[in-house]
């Protein structure tokens, strides 16, 4: 893998994927699989199961594999990250969806602005789908990782499932193959049906690289399993959870400058989230719509949340009172972000909403945003 490095990095930015071939050998494949087997049936049946919430000391290597130099450490150096982190770790069971985008403006930025940042400044965020059995259910579009929907996939909807569209192919994978893809490209999955799929399914955010996040405050592995993993593979779990904190606090630290006017440390804080000069105006907006989020998670019942602690901690730094003026201080990034009449593109994960799907804001960028506090 390392010999073509760059050439994979040149492939994954012009066609949005890269195959890597036999990641995994047939030795080490049906050892993976008796480990994957052992977790789905101890799990309830679904279509994707969280490996770390049922491993245990038999099956640690169908967690540890996630922390290999092959899969972690490859896409490191694909993304020329200094560090990076899991997100997520699954197996997908079955297989069948119609052809989206894995994106929504309600919390992300505009599609113009995330395929911005990614041209200039690298993908924040690489997800990889490896097969334990060959697996051809996939369908991509390259190239249209960096590029609006066109009239023909404007006319479809993911509920139609996989339609013909032009420029689609087929991903065939084998057994142990790894397929590494900027999951903003458009993709959509054929059913199995009868056919066993045991597919790992995973990401990777970058960490201390050009730029910053897509999604907001995306989730950590946590560590509440790593008493059943090696000693190297826990030191990593924790590891993991310190990168997150660190952005956390880098997050925190800016909007509390932004809260108090302080034009100064929130350079400062923009410094440290978005290392890059380019395409900064797409983390400002990130940084919106996590002040939306953590807002609307303190206004709301707290048991409706649950599920999302890394929001929880995040809203737990800002009192309602305060999370209430740090949104004003959005309000004209906020208003230039929306139409006056609902919006809608398919192929997106999203209803429509007054939120441009495609459009960043026109002539307004960080200076303005910092002049608009008064």
């Amino acid at each position: 893998m390392e010999t073509n490095l760059q050439g994979q990095r040149e492939r994954l930015m012009r066609e949005g994927y890269v195959i890597v071939r036999n990641i995994i050998p047939p030795d080490e494949l049906g050892r993976l699989r008796q480990s994957v087997d052992t977790i789905i049936d101890k799990a309830p049946p679904s279509s994707r199961v969280a490996v770390t919430e049922w491993v245990d000391k038999q099956t640690a290597n169908a967690v540890e594999f996630y922390f290999d130099d092959r899969t972690l450490g490859f896409t490191r150096r694909l993304m020329d990250a200094p560090d990076v982190a899991p997100q997520g770790m699954w197996v997908l069971c079955q297989s069948g969806t119609g052809w989206h985008r894995d994106i929504h403006p309600i919390d992300m930025a505009p599609l113009d602005g995330l395929q911005e940042d990614i041209r200039l400044n690298g993908p924040p965020y690489l997800q990889w789908n490896l097969p334990l059995y060959d697996d051809s259910y996939l369908h991509v579009i390259p190239g249209s990782h960096l590029r609006r929907n066109n009239e023909a996939e404007s006319k479809k909807e993911r509920r139609m499932g996989v339609v013909p569209l032009p420029g689609a192919i087929t991903v065939d994978m084998k057994a142990g193959d790894g397929l590494v893809y900027i999951n903003g490209i458009l993709h959509s999955a054929t059913p199995n049906g009868d056919v066993k799929r045991r597919t790992l399914h995973f990401g990777y955010q970058s960490f201390g690289a050009k730029g910053f996040s897509h999604f907001f405050l995306p989730a950590t592995i946590g560590v509440d399993f790593v008493e059943h993993l090696s000693p190297r593979a826990a030191e990593q779990c924790h590891h993991f959870e310190e990168l997150h904190a660190k952005r956390h606090d880098d997050i925190a630290f800016t909007l509390r400058a932004i809260l108090e006017k302080d034009a100064n440390a929130f350079t400062e804080g923009l410094d440290r989230i978005h290392r890059s000069e380019h395409a900064r105006m797409t983390t400002l907006v990130v940084l919106s719509k996590i002040t939306y989020m953590i807002r609307k998670y303190k206004a709301s019942d707290a048991a409706e949340n649950t599920d999302s602690p890394c929001i929880q901690r995040m809203a737990d730094r800002f009192t309602s009172d305060e999370l209430d003026r740090l949104w004003k201080r959005f309000a004209v990034l906020d208003r230039k972000l929306q139409s006056d009449t609902e919006q809608y593109e398919p192929l997106f994960q999203s209803v429509p909403m007054k939120y441009f799907f495609y459009d960043m804001p026109q002539d307004f960028g960080v200076d303005d945003f910092i002049a608009s506090w008064n």
